[in-house]
């Protein structure tokens, strides 16, 4: 009796064994089934928004564009010639933001469809502050310190050179406050070394070399004015550096000659 019963519960178990594979089985199947279908289906409607597109002229034919200084017109060209003629309601505008965006000078973007047969790309580009110096290269950079792109040795630009590690974050501050210092073209600023992450070394046009204070780099300004108001034009011509770390005076060091 208890053999019988033995074997009775071992097909039981083997049966629920076999139904519970049998059951993930079909379910699975019926989820590739699904996926399947769905797949189709989407591009069954991709083809009959096509199809209504061609008919009554609803392709993407071309697009305009705000205003660009700085960004690659040819390139964002490459981008969006490769969807002309598909349906308007087909353009897959986050792919394109997203491609657009991986551009050089591509700050913020924005891209709207006439639903007819236009894209509208409206484009904030950076605004670069100074260039910064690294590896005998130099870069443009923004005011929060983002390296924008290398300069072309081709370009011809007025921007100031900075140089030092820490001169990047240090180049925002630095040019707020000398912003309001009126210098001739002559004393304008071409370079600024930023010296052991303190203070402002800055070589002018005329590559007279001023040393500036740490904390107080307006007044090393005033005094430098000041100083040249009070020099003859031969006397400032024969200055190498003026150092003006010192609020209350200036150290003049002349020009050798050979």
């Amino acid at each position: 009796m208890s053999q019988f019963y033995n074997k009775k519960k071992l097909n039981f178990l083997y049966f629920r064994f076999v139904l519970k594979y049998f059951i993930l089985i079909f379910f699975f199947f019926c989820l590739f089934f699904f996926i399947y279908n769905e797949l189709k289906n989407k591009e069954r409607i991709h083809n009959l928004i096509q199809i209504f597109s061609n008919k009554f002229d609803y392709n993407f034919k071309d697009y305009k564009i705000n205003t660009l200084e700085r960004v690659d017109k040819v390139k964002i060209s490459e981008i969006m010639n490769q969807y002309i003629g598909e349906s308007i309601f087909l353009i897959p505008l986050n792919i394109i933001s997203e491609n657009l965006h991986n551009l050089k000078w591509i700050k913020n973007i924005n891209l709207t469809t006439n639903l007819k047969n236009q894209i509208y790309i409206e484009i904030v580009e950076y605004k670069s502050i100074g260039l910064y110096a690294f590896n005998d290269r130099l870069f443009y950079f923004s005011n929060k310190g983002k390296i924008i792109d290398q300069l072309n040795k081709k370009n011809n630009e007025s921007f100031i050179v900075f140089y030092g590690n820490q001169s990047l974050k240090k180049a925002d501050n630095f040019l707020n406050k000398i912003d309001k210092i009126n210098l001739t073209d002559i004393f304008k600023i071409k370079e600024a070394h930023f010296i052991n992450n303190r203070r402002w070394n800055v070589k002018l046009n005329n590559d007279l070399l001023l040393y500036l204070s740490e904390k107080n780099i307006e007044t090393s300004f005033i005094n430098f004015i000041k100083l040249l108001d009070s020099l003859k034009e031969s006397e400032i011509n024969s200055i190498r550096s003026i150092d003006l770390r010192n609020d209350k005076k200036a150290i003049i060091n002349f020009k050798i000659d050979d």
